[in-house]
């Protein structure tokens, strides 16, 4: 790569002995220095455009430093930079999908080695929801409002015709949609590591842009039917009953196979119970033995998980939070025989009336009428107590245990 009297640099020839050299490198298991010649060899390859070669180089290079024993921040700024220069070869030959892919591969870069459970930082969010835009612009994106970070490219602010200026970006938007074979797949795995960091917006998001691409595709029946419920379960997680309702009615009911789905009855009865705040048909509604179990077992595991943290009112909460119907105050006494729900009803209803407020007019009373009136009091709570059979000097009935 060097200029003499009688040569000149040939790029062409200097990325074959690079990739040479990496392969070597690979055999030796020399991380840095085949790392160092892949490089060297997409950017010979990249400036005779050769694409597909530069960016394979860009993406193996990429791999190389995902497990290189660089710190953890030069890993992420390499995996980043690196499967940037990749979507830009991608992108440089007109592929459109794999630019996209190796987007979001550099988006993810930014997040690498963080604990699963804490939240994504801006910088990385952001470069997220911009790589999901990159499969799906959000003028077609249902969800777009949804978006936590940034700003679409499609959107003119200075635009003095917003209303043309929105026609336009949509007509733009239909040209660079994504539709190759298992784009959605791509965005559905995306909402899925963002369920787990529990980023139900920006989730919802992804799965808005994963929906829009099946429908642009116009082929999917089942998988658009995954899709519906996914959504409405991330609506329903964040506590947004009515917006869950209207797309349920209003999107996904206009959609003819997905009427008869078991996706759209699991839906249904969702939105049902969380209407209604009925605990038990919420669970009765996603119990594994239940009638939907078959939608259930369909659904991702994170999801099937985001399901039974759904509340009937409020943001679903993580495991071991979730609602449960109250318990029985105590456990009944070892020995004991179990009384009938009439008696105890009646007991009940006795023990209310002898602990209801005192009128007003007993604020009035003196000492010793004041400990007539509680000694009577408990004196009426006794005779409710061995109404009950709970009194402890009572003797169980005789049983021969010999």
């Amino acid at each position: 790569m060097t200029r003499g009297i009688f040569s000149r640099p040939d790029p062409i020839s200097a990325a074959n002995y690079y990739k040479r050299a990496a392969d070597a490198y690979k055999q030796c298991g020399e991380n840095r220095l085949e790392r160092l010649h892949r490089i060297a060899s997409g950017d010979c390859q990249l400036g005779q455009d050769a694409y597909a070669s530069a960016a394979a180089d860009y993406t193996r290079a990429a791999e190389l430093a995902e497990g290189s024993d660089e710190t953890l921040e030069r890993k992420r700024q390499e995996c980043h930079k690196l499967h940037l220069d990749a979507a830009n070869a991608w992108a440089s030959m007109g592929e459109k999908g794999r630019a996209a892919e190796s987007t979001m591969k550099a988006a993810f870069g930014l997040i690498m080695g963080e604990e699963m459970g804490k939240a994504i930082h801006e910088k990385g969010l952001t470069s997220i929801e911009g790589a999901i835009e990159s499969f799906v612009p959000d003028p077609l994106n249902r969800k777009r409002n949804y978006r936590r970070t940034g700003k679409s490219i499609y959107e003119d602010e200075n635009a003095v015709d917003v209303e043309g200026a929105k026609r336009v970006a949509v007509e733009l938007a239909k040209q660079n949609i994504i539709t190759d074979a298992f784009a959605h797949e791509t965005l559905f795995q995306v909402g899925v590591e963002l369920i787990k960091r529990r980023h139900y917006e920006s989730a919802l998001y992804a799965y808005g842009a994963g929906t829009a691409s099946l429908e642009a595709e116009g082929i999917a029946t089942v998988s658009l039917g995954r899709a519906y419920l996914s959504e409405t379960i991330l609506t329903l997680a964040m506590g947004d009953t009515v917006a869950a309702s209207q797309d349920f009615q209003q999107v996904h009911l206009q959609r003819t196979s997905y009427l008869s789905s078991r996706e759209c009855a699991l839906a249904e009865d969702l939105i049902r119970a969380c209407t209604a705040m009925d605990l038990e048909a919420l669970d009765e509604a996603r119990s594994k033995s239940g009638p939907h179990r078959s939608a259930m077992a369909n659904l991702d595991p994170v999801l099937r998980q985001l399901v039974g943290e759904i509340r009937v009112s409020g943001r679903a909460k993580k495991a071991g939070k979730s609602e449960s119907k109250p318990k029985s105050a105590g456990a009944p006494r070892s020995g004991k025989e179990k009384r009938s729900t009439g008696v105890v009803s009646e007991a009940n209803t006795q023990m209310s009336k002898a602990s209801a407020p005192i009128p007003s007019r007993t604020q009035e009373l003196t000492g010793a009428e004041l400990q007539q009136s509680l000694e009577a009091g408990f004196a009426e709570m006794d005779d409710i107590i061995d109404q009950m059979g709970l009194n402890d000097e009572e003797e169980d009935d005789d049983i021969d245990l010999t």
